[in-house]
């Protein structure tokens, strides 16, 4: 079973703690971990961003040091926007993505920290986390705020793991979709059209729904549309 902690290295701005909080409790993560904070995890601030995720910010554990969660911890991943080469091994990372299928194999506790607001993670910090993540984002200004990164990282784990689905869309079957692709050619075929241009028609129609992401209630919908166009159609022609 995974255990996933959110760890924030020194964080300097309880704001920034609220709006973690906040993110955590959105994607179902209630493990902060808050490592020799400089601003109070408690204060109103914070208290204020977190919204209704306060209890993970009053259920947050602190310690002094990176290190000492090497006990708690069996993996920790690193987070970093310094992207690095060849010859920065440190800084070679994989992407969000990437890491919520790496952790689809891993069980037991897992960190992903975060460093501070003004310089990240050192070095020496990024040496304790077994893998690197790091965010794609504009050369121009690739930093990312840290209740962003959270965010981002937190989503990228939750849609892989937990795979959401929204209440009430049902995507159209196979069936669904032959279905209305042929009242579709029975409706055009009706028409006083070209024979060619009918043939392309029906093609860019099928190919359409081939693709489209359309739920059973809308396939239903435009099936009885083009059944009530054809029967019209035909009564029009006799």
């Amino acid at each position: 079973m995974l255990n996933l902690y959110v760890v924030l290295v020194e964080p300097e701005q309880a704001g920034n703690i609220g709006f973690v909080a906040r993110v955590m409790k959105n994607f179902g993560f209630k493990n902060l971990v808050l490592v020799n904070p400089r601003t109070r995890p408690d204060a109103i601030e914070a208290k204020i961003f977190a919204s209704h995720a306060v209890d993970v910010l009053e259920s947050a554990l602190v310690v002094d040091s990176l290190s000492s969660l090497s006990s708690k911890l069996d993996f920790m991943i690193g987070t970093t926007s310094k992207v690095g080469g060849d010859y920065n091994v440190l800084r070679v990372p994989i992407t969000p993505r990437e890491l919520a299928h790496v952790l689809a194999e891993v069980s037991g506790n897992v960190g992903i920290v975060f460093g501070r607001e003004s310089y990240g993670l050192t070095n020496d910090e990024l040496r304790l986390c077994d893998l690197i993540v790091t965010i794609p984002a504009s050369n121009e200004y690739p930093v990312l705020n840290v209740s962003h990164a959270v965010a981002i990282i937190l989503y990228e784990i939750y849609t892989f793991l937990e795979k959401p689905s929204f209440k009430g869309f049902r995507e159209a079957s196979v069936v669904e979709k032959t279905v209305l692709v042929k009242y579709f050619n029975d409706f055009v075929n009706l028409l006083e059209y070209d024979p060619y241009k009918k043939e392309i028609v029906i093609t860019v129609f099928k190919h359409i729904i081939g693709r489209a992401f359309i739920s059973g209630r809308e396939a239903h919908t435009l099936i009885g549309a083009f059944r009530k166009a054809v029967e019209l159609l035909s009564s029009s022609n006799e």
